[in-house]
């Protein structure tokens, strides 16, 4: 159980449940206990019970072991983070609550009603202190891992340059690139027009936007007015691009065109595509420029962040007494 304890985490975990076995197996009394602390058949089930309150699935014996083993972490979180002195904000435990709440209610099982969550949660044996109180343990564990973070260095020049020099072949090599412009068109041109006449308006708007940059029309001011992809706004440049970076038909008709050249309209599932190569680089390497640098630090420092976190947590669990009786 790695990274932040966030809600997110716990959508996600319950997303991924294998959607068959048999929920709520009786076992031992005491499921685990984490320093002398004891995990009991009631505490696993009411975080099970929390986990499965957006939805009505079926859990695995390998799930039930999976919740445990987090309930397990989280213990062992929780501890160290109050030995450490953290304390819950309490103003943004019930923000975070609210946001959980108002998350549920928009689950097609609940349709808004407050109604059902309340009788959700009666029929599960939750309430909305329980949830709170464990929103607290989340926030002080964030709060740890949010602290070891802050101990990771921002890598220096000499650590960039390493770093590059040590991918350059791998992932700062490319093939040709080409600079491409481009003016998308497509149904969203022609959007009362009746279905089956929509594919041949399409085409026709495409050949004449062509005949029209043929003739000497500005085409960024015409990707502006017609273009449905985003890069309208910037003329239709898209930037450079690898041959297997775009769909098919667009690569075979960019990387055959010649430069400044407008290509003949090319169709992909996207519609239509009058396109322009602008500037072509030949295969070598992504420069180390400012940019570059910035993406590498970035990389390196949340790499290290990473590596604290896991490396904490970790710690705190090889160092603690756990018994697991489930």
């Amino acid at each position: 159980m790695f990274g932040k304890i966030k809600i997110a985490a716990v959508s996600c975990l319950v997303a991924a449940l294998i959607l068959s076995g048999c929920n709520g197996a009786k076992g031992p009394t005491v499921y685990a206990t984490v320093n002398g602390q004891d995990i009991t058949r009631d505490d696993y089930q009411l975080y099970e019970n929390f986990l499965l309150l957006p939805q009505q699935v079926e859990l695995t014996r390998e799930d039930q072991e999976q919740i445990l083993q987090d309930l397990v972490d989280l213990k062992v979180y929780v501890a160290e983070a109050e030995k450490r002195g953290f304390e819950p904000d309490i103003d943004l435990v019930e923000t975070d609550f609210k946001a959980y709440r108002q998350q549920i209610l928009g689950t097609e099982m609940f349709a808004g009603s407050l109604t059902i969550f309340y009788a959700r949660l009666q029929e599960y044996g939750l309430s909305e202190d329980w949830i709170i109180q464990l929103y607290k343990e989340y926030q002080i564990v964030n709060a740890m891992i949010d602290a070891e973070e802050a101990k990771a260095k921002a890598p220096d020049s000499e650590d960039i340059e390493a770093y590059y020099e040590k991918e350059k072949e791998t992932t700062f090599s490319h093939d040709e690139l080409r600079r491409v412009r481009h003016i998308l068109v497509n149904g969203g041109n022609f959007p009362d027009s009746e279905d089956e006449d929509v594919a041949s308006e399409v085409k026709e708007l495409a050949t004449s936007l062509f005949e029209r940059l043929k003739a000497g029309e500005d085409f960024a001011l015409l990707a502006k007015e017609y273009s449905q992809d985003g890069s309208a706004t910037l003329g239709g440049d898209i930037g450079f691009v690898g041959k297997d970076s775009v769909v098919q038909s667009f690569a075979e008709a960019a990387f055959s065109a010649e430069l400044n050249v407008v290509v003949p309209p090319v169709e992909s599932q996207y519609g239509w595509h009058i396109l322009e190569v602008t500037e072509i680089k030949a295969a070598g390497y992504y420069e180390l420029d400012e940019d570059m640098r910035e993406q590498i630090a970035d990389s390196l420092l949340k790499t290290e962040q990473q590596t604290l976190v896991e490396n904490l947590l970790l710690g705190l669990k090889e160092d603690a007494d756990i018994k697991i009786k489930f």
